[in-house]
C-alpha cells in the first residue's frame, strides 16, 4: 500500500508528521508526505474555466500535488487546528477544489482517514469539518473523521492517542467505517446547525432530532453523482446564464455605484 499524507503545517516532526510515520509503520506502507506548506497555492480566480475542460491558467502546484494523490492507493489528511479551522495552505487547496473534478473516478476509489490535532478541548473548533469538506469535495472514501488534543510535539503518542491513531490503522486495514460519538452518521462531519428545533449536519444536510437520531438522511456532497450533476452541469449553466445576463447585470452594477 502507498499512503498518501495531506500535512499543512510547517513542523517537521510535529504530531501530523509523526502520526503519518506510525500509521504507515504500522500498515507497512509506503508513506509519500505532501507537506502543503512547501508547494505554491495560489487563489483561484473563479473564472469557471476548468469546468469546461480547460487547463487552470494559474501557474503554481495544485496540479503536481493532485499527481501525487493520485498515484497513492489510501489518503490520510493529518493537520493541525489554527484559531479554530484549518491552516490557510489547507483551506487554499480546497479552493481550488475544482482541479480534482476531472479525477474523480480514481479518487472515489480511495480510502481516506481525517486526523485533526487541537490544543485546547474547548478550542478544537471546525477544523476537522474543513479537512472533511476536502475529503468529500475529492470524493475520497472517507473512513473515519478523528478528532486528536495533542498540542506539543509527541503528544500524539501518549496511551489515549495511541488508541486513537491504531483505530485510523485499522480501519485503513479493513475499509469498514467508523463513526464517532456526536458525529453524523451518514458523512462524519462534527459541524451542525438547528434550523426549526432540528439538528442539521452543516455538511450533507442531514437532519437529527435532539438525540442525534436520523429523522432525514441527506445527499450534498456526498454522492459522486450529485458532485457531477452540480459542478459539471448546474455551475456550467450559471456560468452560461451570466454570460446572457451581463449588460443587464453591469447595468444594475452602475446604478448603486
Amino acid at each position: 500500500m502507498k499512503l498518501v499524507a495531506l500535512i499543512a503545517s510547517e513542523r517537521k516532526n510535529g504530531n501530523s508528521e509523526i502520526s503519518a510515520k506510525y500509521i504507515a509503520k504500522k500498515l507497512n506502507a509506503e508513506l509519500k508526505i505532501l507537506r502543503l506548506t512547501k508547494y505554491k497555492i495560489e487563489p483561484c480566480k473563479a473564472c469557471y474555466a476548468c469546468l469546461f475542460g480547460k487547463e487552470c491558467e494559474i501557474e503554481d502546484d495544485v496540479y503536481s500535488i493532485l499527481d501525487e494523490i493520485e498515484k497513492g492507493d489510501a489518503i490520510l489528511i493529518s493537520s493541525p487546528v489554527y484559531f479554530l479551522d484549518a491552516t490557510s495552505k489547507f483551506k487554499a487547496l480546497l479552493d481550488r477544489g475544482f482541479l480534482a473534478l476531472q479525477r474523480l473516478d480514481s479518487f472515489s476509489k480511495k480510502n481516506c482517514v481525517i486526523l485533526t490535532f487541537h490544543g485546547f478541548k474547548e478550542a478544537k473548533g471546525w477544523a476537522s469539518a474543513t479537512h472533511l469538506i476536502l475529503a468529500r469535495t475529492f470524493c475520497f472514501n472517507v473512513l473515519a473523521n478523528i478528532e486528536i488534543r495533542a498540542a506539543l510535539p509527541g503528544e500524539a503518542f501518549t496511551d489515549e492517542n495511541l488508541k486513537k491513531l491504531d483505530l485510523a490503522v485499522e480501519v485503513l486495514k479493513t475499509g469498514k467505517k467508523f463513526v464517532a460519538k456526536n458525529q453524523c452518521p451518514i458523512c462524519l462531519n462534527t459541524a451542525f446547525r438547528i434550523e426549526n428545533g432540528r439538528i442539521v449536519c452543516a455538511l450533507c444536510n442531514s437532519e437529527f432530532d435532539r438525540d442525534m437520531n436520523l429523522i432525514k438522511e441527506g445527499k450534498w456532497f456526498i454522492d459522486l453523482n450529485w458532485i457531477r450533476e452540480h459542478f459539471f452541469k448546474e455551475l456550467v449553466e450559471l456560468k452560461n446564464e451570466f454570460k446572457r445576463k451581463k449588460d443587464e447585470l453591469k447595468k444594475l452594477i452602475e446604478k448603486y455605484i
